[in-house]
């Protein structure tokens, strides 16, 4: 089984970015839930820093990340500071991160969302600059979805509808470099229910009850079964 962990950025006394009455730590946690509840309908195992308004230590964060041994890590983000887009940051020497980072992005734009690019940032040492990137053992990005202070982002995102859109679009990244297809979810009127009226030892019982049922108006069917 494939394993994601799945980081909701700030948290508790830290609210992160905020614009127009919307906290980001808010913003990040309903994202980043969406995004573990899909990729758990995909088979995929899945560890939240965070599932409450919680506040979180970065390291604690990490060190959580790498005693799950995930097969991947993301960190959920949104932005603020006058740009539009979102941006996703992934491990300077490219390999798998780069990969997710970019598989995520193609999702974005699909779902309306522009893309600022794969990017990454290095600290004066040459190593990577964000720790959540640097010190996990598996391939982890910074996901920055959208810029909290920018009319056509905030657009995406303001409602429960936009925040599964987006999120959705980052479970779609997740799957496809996991190699795990994406498969849509049902609609209400897609699922069936089955309704079973009894069991029988004797067959001749069971072939009475569906001579009954078809009576009815019913359509029924004989299963064998142990």
């Amino acid at each position: 089984m494939k394993k994601v962990f799945l980081g909701a950025g700030h948290g508790g006394s830290d609210p992160g970015a905020t614009a127009g009455g919307i906290k980001e730590k808010d913003v990040n946690l309903e994202i980043t839930l969406i995004v573990g509840r899909e990729l758990s309908r995909h088979g995929v195992e899945v560890k939240y820093s965070r599932t409450g308004d919680d506040n979180e230590k970065l390291n604690d964060k990490i060190d959580e990340c790498n005693a799950f041994s995930p097969d991947l890590a993301l960190d959920i983000h949104n932005n603020a500071g006058g740009g539009d887009g979102a941006e996703v940051y992934h491990h300077f020497g490219g390999g798998v991160g780069k990969t997710l980072a970019e598989n995520i992005l193609k999702e974005m734009v699909k779902a309306g969302q522009n893309s600022r690019g794969a990017k990454t940032r290095k600290n004066s040492a040459g190593r990577d600059y964000f720790a959540f990137i640097r010190e996990t053992a598996c391939p982890a990005v910074i996901v920055e979805c959208a810029f909290l202070d920018n009319e056509k982002d905030v657009a995406l995102i303001s409602t429960s509808g936009g925040r599964k859109n987006i999120a959705t679009a980052i479970c779609k990244g997740i799957l496809a470099t996991l190699g795990i297809a994406f498969v849509e979810e049902p609609t209400k009127s897609e699922v069936l229910y089955r309704v079973q009226v009894g069991a029988y030892k004797e067959k001749e019982n069971a072939i009475k009850m569906q001579e009954r049922l078809k009576a009815a108006g019913f359509d029924a069917i004989i299963k064998q079964g142990e």
